[in-house]
């Protein structure tokens, strides 16, 4: 009998944890909109602001990755980036805005995009995004959603 504990035992230690991700799915849209977006009844005329609030809840560090994916008309693929790096200590946020999109997707800031940021960590974690539309002018439109965030 202690010989199958003994091996039951190394059996678990030699075997690897299955890995298991949480996994958010955050919206943006940015920019002013193009006559196309409007032409396809896409979206209203306006100026689109997003920006995804990530926050770290646990009292460890997270390490994650996340991953730009913009959506085109007529149900087409656009650009994505590869994975990039982020850490968030304890209790700490960061902020993902609508410059920091154009950045990583290498696109000049006030071109109208439309699509996704994908957070990945092991760590469980929160998003909420705040949304923006103005006429150019003042602010006609202003949204806060909670992005839900799940084990994958």
């Amino acid at each position: 009998m202690k010989k199958l504990s003994l091996v039951l035992v190394l059996l678990a230690l030699s075997t690897p944890a299955f890995a298991q991700n949480y996994f958010a799915e955050g919206k943006f849209v940015c920019g002013k909109v193009d006559q196309a977006s409007v032409d396809a009844f896409a979206f209203a005329p306006g100026v689109y602001y997003s920006t995804l609030n990530v926050g770290n809840p646990n009292d460890d560090r997270i390490d994650g990755k996340k991953i730009f994916s913009v959506a085109l008309l007529r149900q087409k693929s656009g650009r994505v980036t590869d994975s990039i790096q982020w850490v968030l200590n304890p209790r700490n946020s960061m902020q993902v805005d609508c410059s920091d999109i154009y950045g990583y997707l290498g696109i000049a800031p006030g071109t109208f995009i439309d699509g996704f940021v994908y957070f990945i960590a092991g760590r469980k974690f929160s998003v909420t995004g705040v949304y923006t539309v103005t006429d150019g002018s003042r602010v006609v439109s202003q949204d806060v959603e909670e992005v839900t965030v799940e084990l994958r």
